[in-house]
């Protein structure tokens, strides 16, 4: 299907109460592509966290009506093309506010707000006319993989909300020797050995999800609503830990494969885990001191590439010149913690 196709179709925006859709949806009146619950449960969380600041958007759904005329603000079925995560997570809000109101004073403000919110707010619905099903199917997909996507770096700068992303946002400003280091801003991953950027924005990101979690997790922003700590403390943590890195090998040559084994990152990852293992739960000056300690058993390891231990670990030679290069999988990761331990 060619844009000119889709201009023939009759289109138009409609306002629908958020009340209305729902019941829809629970009628069987709007059908839905496949859920994602990941993708459900986010949205779900960014409602709650921002009900009281009212600071929420949604887009506009985009739904077809296969039959019918263009009369659409009294149409009985509807068929969604992009915002079925959307219309599903405002279906099951109603569980989320009665579980909110059983938890802390603040999410009861919360859940109060968002219920009231639900009740007296609309959500724009962009309705096609007579779509076939083939035509649904390539709108969905050119509405979401031709879009213009915002890149990490810019979500990380302007994103003042998730505090995932606030806090790397400060960290990568404001530790001097992480930047002399280098941080990759554009790509997600790093080609070693030509580029001597110590990591990536991306990998930036996981390494202080660890310091929130206490594990790395490939939907770290998932797992990051709910931390114990402050944000200026999880601030205060991350530079300790990378003062104490920097202490060990110059910032300007860390990120030299040839030269230091911390620009490999698994090894990097196996580090941030060891240094945080078992602690997120602890106190914030107890966490200092068991970094600390932690961290100062680490001093007396060569970390250079000629050190036979690296070699015990899976990995390959790889690249011109060949190096050793650790595996980046999860057993690999664990053994080296538990190496870690050892020293």
């Amino acid at each position: 299907m060619i844009l000119s196709e889709l201009d023939l179709k009759r289109r138009t925006i409609v306002s629908y109460s958020i009340m209305e859709l729902v019941d829809m949806y629970r009628n069987g009146q709007i059908a839905t592509r496949e859920m994602n619950q990941l993708r459900i449960r986010s949205i779900k969380n960014y409602l709650l966290e921002n009900a009281l600041t009212k600071q929420i958007y949604l887009p506009p759904l985009v739904a077809n009506r296969r039959q019918g005329s263009l009369a659409i603000k009294e149409a009985t079925q509807l068929t969604i093309i992009d915002g079925t995560q959307r219309i599903a997570a405002l279906a099951q809000l109603e569980d989320s506010i009665l579980k909110a109101l059983k938890k802390d004073e603040e999410k009861v403000k919360q859940a109060y707000k968002l219920d009231s919110l639900m009740k007296d707010s609309s959500i724009a619905v962009q309705v096609f006319d007579g779509l076939t099903e083939a035509e649904e199917s390539q709108l969905y997909l050119d509405l979401n993989l031709k879009g213009k996507k915002v890149a990490l770096s810019k979500r990380i700068s302007f994103d003042s909300r998730n505090n995932l992303n606030v806090i790397t946002n400060q960290v990568l400003h404001t530790h001097q020797a992480l930047k002399t280091a280098g941080v990759e801003l554009e790509k997600r991953s790093i080609n070693r050995p030509a580029n001597k950027n110590l990591l990536s924005l991306s990998q930036l990101r996981q390494i202080i999800g660890i310091f929130m979690t206490g594990r790395l997790h490939a939907n770290i922003e998932e797992k990051v609503a709910s931390c114990p700590l402050s944000n200026s403390e999880y601030i205060s943590l991350i530079h300790l830990y990378f003062n104490e890195l920097f202490g060990m090998f110059q910032p300007e040559q860390m990120g030299d494969y040839t030269k230091c084994m911390l620009a490999s990152y698994p090894l990097f990852v196996a580090v941030a885990l060891y240094a945080n293992d078992k602690m997120e739960n602890q106190h914030i000056e107890q966490r200092k001191l068991l970094i600390s300690t932690r961290m100062s058993k680490l001093k007396a390891v060569d970390w250079s590439p000629a050190n036979p231990i690296w070699r015990e670990f899976k990995g390959t030679y790889k690249g011109r010149p060949s190096l050793f290069q650790l595996s980046n999988d999860k057993h690999t990761i664990k053994a080296m913690v538990r190496w870690l331990y050892t020293l």
